[in-house]
């Protein structure tokens, strides 16, 4: 017989293709649709299909199924993956809206603080490192340190977008607000534990990939408006 799957595990693991299918809607709408968005946001969206994926290993693998390595591997993919999209993002901000000084110094600078991000979170999930929340919310949950430091990163975008917004038009800053107001929610359901399921079938991790995917789904609709009128 065949061991029990948790319900959180489940419903993890489930919504980690929410992820997924939102990053390969991404892609495929770029493609599909006139004009099309420019190199360095379909980058981005393929960043989403690669941490879609990573997010399902780690929830299928590490939480429902076992057998197929150590938990850690797929966490640590899972977190720095994000890590590399939200520096894909940054990225594509910074040539979009800053002179070519600034990216300059901007873009390694960028670089170098995905992979500080990315090594500490490695450095945490190592075998033999104690995990420990950087940021923690007594018995409910928290942010480790690769977590902590994508929500910063994150913050950083959201503020090189506000520094920019008189570039955007007055149809376009709602679409905006829209997509920080998506993740913000998300980042408060996250402060939950992968485990925590509110009565009676509010899983909140599960909610969170939920949440995320339409955030990307918005953040594409966002670009398509904004590149839309420069045709």
């Amino acid at each position: 017989m065949p061991e029990p799957i948790s319900a959180f595990a489940l419903a993890n693991t489930i919504t980690g293709f929410a992820t997924l299918f939102a990053g390969c809607l991404c892609v495929t709408l770029t493609r599909l649709m006139h004009p099309s968005q420019p190199a360095r946001w379909r980058f981005v969206y393929a960043t989403i299909v690669i941490t879609g994926i990573f997010t399902i290993t780690l929830h299928g693998f590490g939480e429902t199924v076992t057998g197929f390595g150590p938990r850690w591997i797929w966490a640590f993919l899972d977190t720095g993956s994000n890590i590399v999209v939200a520096w894909a993002v940054a990225q594509a901000v910074l040539e979009d809206f800053y002179p070519a000084d600034t990216q300059a110094w901007g873009r390694p600078a960028l670089t170098l603080a995905m992979g500080v991000g990315i090594g500490w979170h490695l450095y945490d999930r190592f075998p033999g490192v104690e995990p420990s929340y950087l940021i923690g919310f007594s018995n409910w949950g928290g942010f480790y340190p690769g977590e902590s430091w994508l929500i910063a990163l994150s913050l950083l975008v959201v503020v090189m977008f506000y520094r920019q917004r008189r570039h955007l038009m007055t149809n376009e800053m709602p679409l905006l607000r829209l997509v920080v107001a998506i993740f913000f929610v998300g980042m408060l359901l996250a402060t939950a534990r992968n485990d925590t399921i509110v009565y009676p079938f509010f899983s909140l991790h599960a909610l969170w990939h939920l949440v995320a995917a339409f955030g990307f789904i918005a953040l594409w609709a966002f670009n398509q408006v904004r590149f839309s009128r420069t045709h």
